[in-house]
């Protein structure tokens, strides 16, 4: 599971390194994001000129299906198993053609110890992002706006992220970010493209670290919740 970010860099530097084309992402610093908050994902789809552009943009986090009743449905759908992603209603409209990428400085996630839940930090060796593989969706809203929701795609942990939680989520290599987001990828190369996608970033690229528990509270969202704890 993959259930609280930090998103404490501005994914808009690096809008020349993903070749962004577009930039409709408004950043504010948060360590303590929860589903239901607002995210940065990278897509790529036409626009009105016809042409296919990337771009930076917001998606509120838990994927809401264009033919949900109710927009709540989309707090039960902040992750995706890779496993299972393309057979469930919720998502396989979604992996068909609308793949992204999301760049996240780091998550912190739980793990089950005699003293109670411990969260660590988990995030990139180095300043980079993590680059999470998603999906998103558009929602038309009763004001006929459209909403743009996203999910973050989980499978089995390895390596030392194992010790911490047995998910984690589907990390995206720099090369695999064009293929994964690309639209044009027919529906029945779909699986093949999933399949080449797991486990193609090495779990050891990837920092952990305690961090104290006032991070298990949604309402704190400082700097501090992401320092290193003995």
């Amino acid at each position: 599971m993959c259930g609280r970010l930090n998103m404490s860099l501005d994914p808009a530097d690096l809008a020349d390194e993903l070749r962004l084309d577009v930039v409709s992402y408004d950043f504010t610093p948060r360590f303590n994001v929860p589903p239901g908050s607002f995210v940065p994902i990278v897509v790529e789809r036409l626009d009105e000129d016809g042409q296919l552009h990337r771009r930076l943009e917001t998606a509120s986090w838990g994927l809401v299906p264009a033919w949900a009743k109710d927009p709540k449905i989309g707090f039960k759908a902040f992750n995706a198993r890779s496993e299972t992603v393309i057979e469930k209603p919720m998502f396989r409209q979604a992996i068909k053609r609308r793949r992204c990428a999301l760049p996240i400085p780091g998550y912190y996630e739980w793990e089950n110890t005699d003293d109670g839940k411990q969260p660590w930090m988990m995030t990139a060796a180095g300043e980079d992002p993590l680059f999470m593989a998603g999906l998103f969706e558009f929602w038309k809203q009763p004001d006929e706006t459209w909403l743009v929701s996203t999910t973050i795609l989980t499978m089995e942990s390895a390596g030392h992220l194992s010790d911490v939680h047995h998910r984690m989520p589907v990390f995206l290599g720099r090369e695999q970010i064009s293929d994964w987001i690309d639209p044009g990828v027919l529906t029945n190369d779909v699986p093949d493209l999933l399949a080449a996608t797991l486990g193609q970033v090495d779990p050891a690229s990837v920092t952990r670290h305690k961090v104290g528990k006032a991070v298990g509270n949604v309402r704190n969202d400082s700097p501090e919740l992401a320092e290193p704890v003995a």
